[in-house]
């Protein structure tokens, strides 16, 4: 060890350099989060061996493959077709389409088991249907994610942290999803309050150029064939993600799997669609997971899982007070190794499923939306917008996120009072 100070102060004051690098813009993304491992592997508290342990080759096969299918399906045309489609359902009005879009946003969550799909998938339909209407997609693409991260705690399949515990308590989807549905509720509907009264000056100053499209659905399908092929694969890989846990199918292989039977069967005919993934953001994703692999190594997750544990025996109380320790400490922090930490923990206290296990789930997707590192759909999906010309500012997406992650808590937490004083 080159260094005699304690590795674990070592890795926390790392971590908290990069993220506030990151947080306030002052470095790029893949660029401070590369020299925090860099950092991590030279001091000797990370071995190589470690480095790649810690990457987590399932999360990054699914970010991969879910690259590859949105590629896919944006060549195709599926993106312009579905929004084109939903703008005249709204009739182009900003205000209908943005709750329609979070809506919809929401029900693909529960089922797609994996928030970066649908958070991707959506905010390419919008950035399409933008462009024609000539509007500022950034709005609605911020909605979006906000409605996903919310919607991840929403069924055993939604979301990782969800998986998880519906595996430790051994729920099935229903199961799940019936506890979980009231607290759901609140928290979107909480996010639509929020979005209507502060976005509602901000969209009422856009007039958008038509009150229907002037295209027709079937005119942006180029190749009908493929077009019916890729969208039956997507399905397939939504139907995966669903139903891929029953069977010991990971979202990482389903996602894989999907790209490559596309990429095999129609690879010729799409260009290169693998030269066009945005490998930045995925080496970005696997240093943030090293990251939070080496706290979890070092022991301080684990010690703030044990600081935390008085808190959680009382009745009222230790469910507030999960709920908002998670949704903060999600916030700054993946909520993968988190959830991972305080199952065992909650296991002592209540091996039953209860208010405790549904404070953890709601709390670690309500921290997502709090900075852009909070998950992985927010890196995906700010990245992707950054491509097409649409920069958000890593700074500006805190100030708004960790605004509505307060606010939305609030609403959860009074719902789960309310749950826990009826029952």
């Amino acid at each position: 060890m080159l260094f005699t100070i304690s590795p674990k102060l070592v890795t926390v004051v790392v971590f908290l350099v990069v993220y506030l690098l990151i947080v306030l813009g002052l470095r790029e993304l893949t660029v401070a989060s590369l020299a925090g491992v860099t950092i991590l592997f030279t001091t000797g508290i990370l071995s190589w061996e470690e480095i790649w342990h810690y990457m987590k080759f399932d999360v990054l096969a699914l970010l991969i493959g879910v690259m590859i299918v949105a590629r896919v399906m944006r060549q195709v045309g599926f993106f312009r077709w579905l929004g084109i489609h939903m703008a005249n359902l709204a009739r182009c009005d900003p205000m209908r389409m943005l709750v329609l879009f979070v809506l919809l946003s929401v029900a693909l969550t529960a089922f797609a088991g994996a928030t970066v799909v649908v958070a991707l998938m959506m905010s390419l339909v919008v950035m399409d249907i933008m462009d024609i209407l000539e509007l500022d997609p950034r709005p609605f693409i911020l909605a979006i994610i906000f409605a996903v991260n919310i919607a991840g705690m929403s069924t055993s399949v939604s979301s990782l942290p969800t998986i998880l515990i519906a595996e430790t308590l051994d729920l099935d989807f229903w199961s799940f999803a019936a506890s979980m549905w009231f607290l759901t509720a609140s928290g979107v509907g909480g996010l639509l309050a929020i979005l209507l009264l502060f976005s509602r000056r901000e969209l009422a100053k856009t007039r958008p150029m038509f009150r229907r499209m002037p295209v027709e659905p079937q005119e942006v399908i180029a190749d009908k064939k493929m077009f019916y092929f890729c969208t039956a694969m997507f399905f397939a890989m939504v139907f995966g993600f669903a139903t891929g846990f029953f069977v010991g199918l990971k979202p990482g292989a389903v996602a894989i799997l999907t790209a490559s039977v596309i990429l095999i069967v129609a690879g010729h005919r799409l260009g290169p669609v693998v030269r066009e993934v945005d490998w930045e953001t995925v080496l970005s994703i696997a240093c943030l997971l090293v990251l939070v692999g080496a706290l979890e190594k070092t022991g301080a997750i684990h010690d703030l899982a044990q600081a935390i544990y008085p808190l959680l025996t009382a009745e009222l109380l230790g469910p507030s007070a999960l709920l908002w320790l998670s949704a903060l400490i999600s916030a700054v922090i993946d909520n993968v190794p988190f959830t991972t930490v305080m199952i065992p923990t909650l296991h002592e206290i209540s091996p039953e499923a209860g208010p405790l296990w549904w404070a953890l789930a709601a709390g670690t997707c309500l921290g997502g939306n709090g900075t852009v590192v909070a998950s992985y759909a927010n890196l995906v999906v700010v990245g992707a917008a950054s491509e097409r010309g649409y920069h958000i500012d890593p700074r500006a997406f805190a100030k708004r996120g960790m605004a509505l992650v307060l606010a939305t808590t609030c609403m959860v937490n009074l719902a789960l009072l309310i749950a826990l004083v009826s029952s």
